[in-house]
């Protein structure tokens, strides 16, 4: 068994007597979980270590302690403990493996207890080799070249920051709204960390700091940033979430996930899609005037949109646009500019010698197809 509590800080800018009266409080609460250990859940702890502002220099006088005790079994869970000493709270928690684990996936940017960690207890070598192994784990994660999957992953937070955005817009109960900026800003940060590959190291208040020296940065993010937090009134927050969700988007399309490779488009493919576009919209698109509806012509044009949408996410061709000629106000020029589009597509059936199949008459029809 290794068990070593030593001095965990160093070159701190406070007054050595503060200084040295912080270490002793640490050692004495180290010792005494360990002394608990001894008496009530031996050899049911993996490691002790320190993390936090210990680590990593940054305190002040009423720094906590931040421990991170890995459990081998549930009962080991009577050290936890939540107490205030000499005006300072204590959270004092065990976790499992499973949350180191996590950490080593690195699916958010709170993992920096597998990097920034003074071990003061161990309970052997195995112990030990299963922390650094998942340790070597999430460095490597962090080390390795920006992948699409670092990508989607932050694009994951971004994309729960948007979910946020909407609840904000449609809200009028200013606490809400406060509330759920706050969400839709911590979801921003975490895209930019994972976009850019890192962990909070120092705490949330540095976040800023850290953010203001990421290589990827959306511009003007820290400006809206801070007047997303100095905001006032309902206005002035949704006017900075408004804002800080367009610049995020706009720095994620330079990392836009690889598509796959598009297939050529052939005769076999597009057989019959015009005289389905026919069939499913052109008849709605002319009956929306005889009925004077927008909504049938306004859902008839999306339908469409999103066929020819398909086709161009499947096809080497271009997506033929027809949304942009919705006119609520004039759906006989709607129907119009509908029929262009179709026009558009069947250069693709002239472009690959396909025929359009049509039939005069029943009996035409009938002599075709039982043919």
């Amino acid at each position: 068994m290794h068990n070593k509590v030593s001095n965990l800080v160093e070159g701190i800018p406070i007054e050595n007597e503060i200084k040295s009266k912080l270490e002793e409080r640490n050692r004495r609460i180290i010792q005494a979980v360990i002394k608990k250990m001894e008496s009530q859940c031996p050899g049911l702890v993996a490691l002790i270590g320190v993390g936090g502002s210990f680590y990593s220099g940054d305190i002040h006088e009423k720094s906590d302690l931040d421990l991170l005790i890995v459990i081998n079994d549930d009962k080991a869970r009577c050290l936890s403990s939540c107490f205030i000493l000499d005006g300072v709270g204590f959270d004092i928690y065990c976790s499992k493996w499973s949350r180191l684990e996590h950490m080593a996936e690195y699916k958010d940017p709170y993992s920096g207890k597998l990097i920034d960690l003074e071990i003061v207890y161990v309970l052997d070598k195995e112990a030990e080799e299963r922390y650094y192994k998942l340790q070597e784990k999430l460095l490597n994660k962090l080390n390795s070249p920006l992948s699409q999957e670092d990508v989607q992953k932050a694009k994951d937070y971004l994309h729960k920051a948007e979910q946020e955005y909407i609840e904000i817009m449609i809200n009028d109960d200013m606490a809400k709204i406060r509330y759920l900026s706050a969400i839709l800003l911590y979801y921003l940060e975490f895209s930019l960390y994972m976009l850019n590959k890192k962990i909070v190291k120092y705490g949330i208040k540095r976040i800023p700091q850290e953010i203001r020296d990421m290589p990827i940065l959306p511009g003007d993010f820290l400006y809206f940033h801070d007047k997303l937090v100095r905001s006032e009134t309902s206005c002035e927050i949704k006017a900075s979430c408004t804002e800080l969700i367009k610049i995020t988007r706009e720095c994620f399309k330079g990392f836009e996930t690889e598509s796959k490779e598009k297939k050529e488009l052939t005769a076999k493919d597009i057989v019959g899609t015009y005289e389905e576009i026919y069939s499913n919209w052109r008849i709605k698109m002319f009956h929306s005037i005889d009925i004077n509806s927008p909504y049938l012509s306004f859902q008839t044009v999306s339908s469409c949109q999103h066929f020819y949408r398909m086709m161009s996410d499947e096809f080497n061709i271009d997506v033929i646009d027809v949304m942009k000629n919705y006119s609520p106000s004039d759906l006989t020029a709607t129907a119009a500019y509908f029929d262009m589009a179709m026009e558009e597509y069947l250069e693709l059936y002239k472009r690959l010698n396909v025929d359009v199949v049509r039939y005069e008459t029943i009996e035409e029809f009938e002599e075709s197809y039982l043919t």
